[in-house]
C-alpha cells in the first residue's frame, strides 16, 4: 500500500476526513476555469446564465490595491482600530473584537497549527471610505448590481436583501479557514477578489445540498464544522459531496455562482475583497428565495409579507430591465 493510500485507510478507519487534503475522498470535479481578456457577453453566456463560477484574472489588474494593501500598511494606518474577528467554534460562530494593530500580529505569526481567526464582512465604506478609490477602476462584470437601487423595498429598509451587497474586506492568516461552509445568501452572487496572499478554494455545485448538512435555521449554512477534521460518523453523507478545488491567487477575482457551497482556507497572510451581486438573469432565483425567507420566518406576523415582496420584486426585474438590458 503506497502512503496516499495508508493516510486514506487510516482517515476512514478513524471515520474523519480531512478537508483540506488533497482530494481526501477522490470525487473532486475538476479544476475551475481561469479566465483572461473575458468579453462581458462570454462571461454572461458561459458562465452567469450556465451557473457557473469562474476565475478572471486581470479583472482587477490596474487596482492600487495589489501593490499598496498589505498587512504591514493597515498595522501602521489603522492599528488603533478596532474590528470584528470570527472564529468556529463547533456549531457556534463566535465574535470577537480586537484592535487591529494586534489582528495583523495574529496572522503574520499564524501557522496551519496555530491558526489566526478570521476577519470578514469589515464594511470599507464604512471603515476605510478613503480607501475605496484603491480598487478602481470597478470590474465591468459587477454592473449592473440591482441590489444597490434605492428603489429595491424601500419599506423593507431591514431586509437581508437591502443590506447585502456593498464592498467588504476579509482578512486571515496562514492556515485560517473561512468560519463555516455555506453558500452566499439570498442565491446572490459574488465576487471575491484576492488582494494580497493567496487562499485555497473548496466548491461545491447545488445539487451537493443533500450532502451538506444544511442548518435548520440558516438553510445556507452548513452545521459541518471547519475548524476540525469531519467526523463521518456524525456527517457521514458529507464523504458522497463531489467538490471543486483550486487556488486563487493574488490578483485574482473569483466569481461564486448563486447557490454553490464553499469554504476557505488562507495559505498566507490573506486580504481579500468581497462583492455581492444581482441582476436580471438570476433575479427569479433571489426573488423566490427572499420570498421563502419571510414565509418561513420565525415571526408569524412576518410571513405575510411573502407574497408582496415576491410581486414588488418581479414589478422591479420588468422595470429595471428596460434600463438594465443584458
Amino acid at each position: 500500500m503506497n502512503t496516499a493510500a495508508a493516510m486514506q485507510s487510516i482517515r476512514q478507519s478513524a471515520d474523519t476526513l480531512d478537508l483540506w487534503a488533497e482530494d481526501p475522498t477522490g470525487s473532486a470535479t475538476g479544476s475551475i476555469d481561469k479566465r483572461e481578456k473575458l468579453s462581458r457577453k462570454e462571461f454572461l453566456h458561459e458562465y452567469v446564465l450556465k451557473n457557473r463560477p469562474v476565475v478572471i484574472t486581470d479583472a482587477a489588474r490596474d487596482w492600487a490595491a495589489l501593490s499598496k494593501w498589505t498587512p504591514q500598511f493597515f498595522r501602521e494606518q489603522y492599528g488603533d482600530r478596532k474590528v470584528p474577528v470570527f472564529e468556529r467554534k463547533r456549531a457556534v460562530t463566535v465574535k470577537d473584537s480586537v484592535r487591529l494593530a494586534e489582528y495583523i500580529d495574529e496572522i503574520t505569526s499564524s501557522t496551519f497549527q496555530n491558526r489566526a481567526k478570521y476577519l470578514f464582512s469589515l464594511k470599507i465604506p464604512k471603515e476605510f471610505p478613503e480607501l475605496l478609490k484603491d480598487l478602481e477602476p470597478r470590474p465591468s462584470y459587477w454592473d449592473p448590481n440591482w441590489l444597490d437601487s434605492r428603489y429595491l423595498l424601500p419599506g423593507l429598509p431591514n431586509f437581508k436583501l437591502r443590506n447585502i451587497t456593498g464592498l467588504e474586506m476579509n482578512m486571515g492568516g496562514t492556515g485560517s479557514p473561512f468560519p463555516f461552509l455555506h453558500y452566499d445568501d439570498l442565491w446572490t452572487q459574488t465576487f471575491i477578489t484576492q488582494v494580497h496572499g493567496r487562499k485555497a478554494w473548496i466548491l461545491f455545485e447545488p445539487d451537493q445540498t443533500p450532502y451538506m448538512y444544511a442548518s435548520a435555521a440558516s438553510e445556507n449554512i452548513s452545521d459541518i464544522p471547519m475548524d476540525a477534521d469531519v467526523d463521518l460518523t456524525q456527517f457521514p453523507l458529507f464523504a458522497k459531496a463531489k467538490s471543486v478545488r483550486f487556488v486563487l491567487e493574488e490578483g485574482e477575482m473569483l466569481f461564486g455562482a448563486p447557490g454553490w457551497w464553499h469554504t476557505t482556507r488562507a495559505l498566507t497572510p490573506s486580504i481579500a475583497v468581497v462583492l455581492s451581486t444581482a441582476n436580471g438573469p438570476i433575479w427569479s432565483t433571489v426573488t423566490k428565495s427572499s420570498f421563502l425567507r419571510l414565509l418561513r420566518h420565525p415571526k408569524w406576523f412576518v410571513r405575510p409579507a411573502a407574497a408582496p415582496v415576491a410581486a414588488y420584486m418581479t414589478v422591479f426585474r420588468a422595470l429595471k430591465s428596460i434600463t438594465d438590458p443584458f
